[in-house]
């Protein structure tokens, strides 16, 4: 990729940005959107018009925010990701400042590439651009300039490192602050405990629960809530308010329906098969209210089998103190790893309730297993990412489309192909993996959906690193030197270290993409 194509590549990116900003500035001001866009102001009253019509006024007003104003309006969770920007931009303007006007110069003064194209026969097979020649690549073998990128490799490390631990330090300062806040939360009360052993004979699972859970913490144990298998009932109640939502329409549509010249109204009728096209005509309110009651009488029928019949050996318990239920949720409660594993409770919308129910061996051999088709999947997934990396170089695409050459030499059109034909390849190609990795984190049992968030983020991680890292650098150059390879197998190592650094402009490109 050479300069112009990556200024393409980054204009655009922020053109796409600007025109992104204003969308969002023009939808927030109106009225109808403000509880899709401030729901939390609104329910604190705190919501007002905006006074000025600058389209960028929301984003000085976010930079003037204080960290305690964050956390009040939006958050612990908006306060850390803004701390998460914070240490990335400090990272970055701590490197480059250091970086750009020390290597900068001592890669562009040099003439590496100058001489490999003097020295090669086939100067077409040695093409630089003059991008690269502000890379190290530029550099002469066992040059003294050298010293300079091993020196900023230490100080991009230290940097990287020093910023992190402060970082560090100051989110763990604030969870803790909010732990300690005098405004608790209902789920800073509560553990869930899982793997409960069968209920002995003669008693209730709820007396299970209670009578353990006593014994231990006497003082501070409210009570328990056991976790119960409602779904056939709510399969029941689901069709039950559909009839009540029915009927409410009926009575409204029959109470329209009187008017002075006919005081007893219309009542109104409906077919009772298929889509109301097809069956018998009936009296829509009286209809309604018959099934209404035969549900009631179902709904209680399985609320009773449900309470009985369908409780799991899964429970929440609940403390009178947020220190007794931090303490309960890291107690050992069991000589026994399989029987009464406790943790700290999820947010109640947060909860996977489908997993509460999972054993701990089930649980064990389904993590084992993701695992596996994990590994299996960043292997193999490694291959048509390889192949995308390959054939949407322009010199791949001239090699093995020869009919497309003279349409990609346009000056206009090689730019944008340079600057965006790899990265969007690989983007879209990888749109449906945070899906799958969800899907996968929550067939092992994870009790929340922040835990399941948490474990697909790792796993997105393995992929990145060995599937557009490692795949798109090694597999690209490998791609492009197969002959070279095959009459010099020695040679890898040499090939890598001269072809990896113009892969820089890439990685460019494709964050800044990404990031939109």
């Amino acid at each position: 990729m050479d300069f112009s194509s990556l200024l393409t590549s980054l204009g655009t990116s922020f053109l796409i940005f600007l025109v992104l900003v204003l969308v969002f500035s023009w939808l927030s001001r109106k009225p109808g959107n403000r509880v899709i866009y401030f729901p939390k102001l609104i329910l604190k009253g705190l919501d007002k018009p905006t006074e000025s019509w600058n389209p960028f006024a929301w984003i000085v007003e976010a930079a003037q925010a204080t960290e305690d104003e964050i956390i009040s309006m939006a958050g612990l969770d908006a306060a850390v990701y803004i701390t998460f920007i914070t240490t990335a931009l400090m990272i970055m303007v701590l490197s480059a400042g250091v970086c750009l006007p020390v290597l900068l110069p001592l890669s562009a003064t040099d003439v590496n590439y100058k001489l490999s194209l003097e020295k090669a026969k086939n100067k077409t097979s040695a093409s630089f651009d003059d991008f690269d020649k502000l890379a190290m690549g530029n550099v002469q073998t066992k040059s003294s300039r050298l010293w300079g990128f091993l020196i900023a490799g230490y100080w991009v490390s230290f940097v990287t490192y020093y910023v992190l631990w402060k970082t560090y330090k100051h989110v763990l300062h604030l969870r803790v602050r909010e732990q300690t806040s005098p405004q608790s939360k209902p789920e800073q009360f509560a553990v869930l405990v899982r793997d409960i052993p069968p209920v002995p004979v003669g008693t209730t699972r709820k007396e299970q629960v209670d009578s353990f859970f006593r014994s231990l913490y006497p003082e501070t144990y409210e009570r328990s809530l056991i976790v119960s298998d409602i779904a056939e009932a709510h399969k029941v109640w689901t069709e039950l308010e559909g009839y009540r939502k029915k009927l409410a329409r009926a009575e409204t549509i029959f109470e329209n329906s009187k008017t002075v010249n006919k005081p007893e109204g219309t009542r109104p009728l409906h077919k009772t098969g298929t889509l109301g096209l097809v069956g018998k005509k009936v009296d829509s309110i009286n209809f309604y209210n018959e099934k209404i009651k035969d549900l009631s009488l179902k709904l209680e029928t399985k609320q009773k089998i449900t309470l009985t019949e369908k409780q799991v050996a899964a429970a929440f318990i609940i403390f009178n103190s947020r220190a007794a239920a931090a303490a309960a949720a890291q107690v050992v409660h069991s000589q026994f790893a399989d029987t009464w594993t406790t943790l700290p409770a999820p947010e109640p919308r947060q909860v996977l309730w489908k997993n509460l129910a999972i054993p701990f061996y089930q649980r064990r051999t389904r993590e084992n297993v993701i695992y596996v088709i994990v590994f299996l999947t960043v292997v193999f997934y490694m291959v048509p990412i390889t192949v995308i990396s390959a054939f949407t170089t322009l010199d791949n695409l001239r090699k093995l489309f020869p009919f497309l050459k003279s349409i990609v030499e346009k000056k206009a059109i090689k730019s944008i192909l340079e600057a965006f034909l790899p990265q969007l390849a690989l983007i879209l190609f990888l749109y449906f993996l945070p899906i799958i990795l969800m899907k996968f984190s929550k067939a092992e049992g994870i009790p929340s959906e922040s835990h399941a968030v948490r474990a697909s983020s790792g796993k997105y991680f393995y992929f990145i690193v060995f599937n557009v890292f490692l795949g798109v650098t090694i597999g690209g150059t490998l791609f492009q030197s197969l002959k070279q390879i095959e009459k010099q197998p020695n040679s890898i190592i040499t090939l890598l270290g001269n072809s990896l650094p113009p892969n820089a402009t890439f990685f460019i490109s494709f964050i800044a993409l990404n990031v939109l």
